[in-house]
């Protein structure tokens, strides 16, 4: 099998350039994820690949037989109709390793996102195809259909491109990374995790580097100064300017300093350190512009107003067949839980239950999985209304969750993740008493993930979150309630 080679690709969008000579290459039989910021050009790259947009300038070989699993699943999937009516051992053994079941393929529409997406991948691994592309193949996946994919792909035996925000399944199933920044790419041969520790590693020996160059720029800068003025005060005293035109003894002085060309070799050092100040320049090395992270908003809420909740065991009818259980449960000032289960165990459900027995009036943030227009909207007006100091900490807030506040706050590349963020800025610049997120890292890139992960590890008021996102999890260190399916009795423990 023949390697998978970018060669000098150009490309623009809407007058900006995307990528600019990119040359990358793809071992077979091995897993790559790309990595990077949304708008980084993750999916235009695989979208290249898999021919579903036009090259510009340079060539990609090696992607004649390719399969391109794209986000969306709102239509059925390319050879979807073929898979269906073929019968034979590899069908069967595909149905069999996504737990597929045959009567799904007569309902596409009511299937979940993680039915659907399982067909998705069973088609593509049926196809031998030399190229698999999966674009976010684990938004919305709940842990047993996250596991159920990812055994899946592990099977496949051709050169694979995963493009995910999922540190999980980098880590797991990739043994190549490229990471995309600022239309700098950097190529490494390890998962996520080693990846981004080398990367890091690396800018910090840079960021020393220029810190070190800077220090002898600092240093020449005022040698040249010092020779500058050196110059300057032997112009002065060999200028005839002042001198009578009868004082031929100070002229023939002058005269006589002019020949021993002390002021010459001032005038020669200030051009060698200038010379030098300019070579020491060209070795700052160029460094992606990165914002500090991490949040800190000062605790002005009075213990009377700190929230405290208790809820008695009882029960939540989820619908005719499906009832919740839930023993007693106590969420005080500075809890901070995980909401898990299997998707169609009733998690968002629960919340919104939990949320009516609260009975918070404006001082909590619940965000949806998917957010509403009107609630958008009402954000932005809530912006406006907010005086310049506030607005001035709100830009900062936003800046330390990776994201270009100007953008943002003017509603430019405000895409889902974004939004969320600005969300979780506003919340976090009220300091209100309760945050609640429903799978608040879908249509995030890692870097705002653990931009947000690092906001609310500082956030000291109670947090609840639904989420499939193990790694954020642990990360935040949150404290797990599981809902549990048994016989369309869902229990919480």
């Amino acid at each position: 099998m023949q390697y998978l080679q970018i060669n000098n690709l150009t490309f623009k969008y809407s007058h900006t350039n995307i990528f600019s000579n990119l040359n990358l290459t793809f071992e077979p039989l091995s897993w790559s994820c790309i990595v990077g910021n949304n708008g980084s050009g993750k999916t235009t790259l695989l979208k290249l690949i898999a021919k579903k947009m036009k090259l510009e300038f340079g060539s990609i070989v090696g992607n004649d037989l390719v399969y391109y699993c794209q986000q969306s699943l709102t239509e059925t999937p390319e050879g979807f109709e073929e898979f269906i009516y073929t019968f034979n051992s590899k069908t069967f053994r595909l149905k069999e390793l996504l737990h597929i079941q045959d009567e799904w393929f007569y309902r596409w529409q009511s299937l979940s996102y993680g039915e659907k997406k399982r067909i998705q991948i069973a088609i593509a691994l049926y196809q031998e195809v030399d190229v698999l592309l999966l674009d976010e193949p684990t938004n919305y996946l709940d842990y047993t259909s996250k596991n159920i994919v990812l055994e899946a792909l592990k099977s496949f035996r051709g050169i694979g491109i995963l493009v995910s925000h999922d540190r999980e399944i980098l880590n797991t199933l990739c043994t190549n990374t490229v990471i995309m920044r600022n239309q700098n790419i950097h190529i490494y041969k390890s998962n996520y995790d080693n990846a981004i520790k080398e990367f890091n590693q690396h800018r910090d020996f840079l960021i020393k580097e220029n810190e070190n160059i800077n220090k002898e720029l600092k240093k020449l800068q005022k040698n040249i100064q010092n020779q500058k003025e050196k110059v300057s005060i032997s112009k002065s005293r060999l200028s005839k300017k002042n001198i009578d035109k009868n004082d031929k003894d100070s002229k023939e002085k002058i005269n006589l300093a002019k020949l021993t060309g002390k002021d010459k070799n001032d005038s020669k050092l200030v051009t060698t350190f200038s010379k030098k100040y300019e070579e020491q320049k060209l070795k700052r090395n160029e460094l992606d512009k990165e914002f500090k992270k991490g949040i800190k908003i000062e605790n002005n809420i009075s213990k009377k107003d700190l929230f405290s909740f208790y809820l008695e065991e009882g029960s939540l009818k989820l619908s005719q067949e499906k009832t919740l259980y839930y023993p007693n449960l106590s969420i005080n000032s500075n809890d901070k839980i995980a909401i898990v289960g299997d998707n169609g165990v009733g998690k968002s459900s629960f919340v919104k239950y939990l949320i009516l027995k609260i009975g918070l009036n404006n001082n909590y943030l619940y965000l949806p999985q998917e957010i509403e227009e009107i609630q958008i909207k009402k954000l932005y007006e809530e912006i406006d209304s907010l005086d310049n100091e506030k607005k001035g900490l709100l830009f900062t807030l936003i800046r330390r969750m990776s994201s270009n506040p100007k953008n943002l706050l003017e509603h430019i590349f405000a895409s889902p993740g974004e939004l969320r963020k600005l969300f979780i800025a506003k919340a976090l610049l009220e300091n209100i008493s309760l945050i609640i997120l429903d799978e608040p890292t879908n249509h995030m890139d890692i870097d705002s993930i653990e931009a947000i992960e690092k906001a609310l590890l500082e956030y000291d008021k109670a947090l609840i979150v639904v989420s499939h996102d193990k790694t954020f999890i642990e990360n935040l260190k949150l404290k797990v309630w599981t809902l549990s399916n048994k016989n369309n009795q869902i229990i919480l423990n």
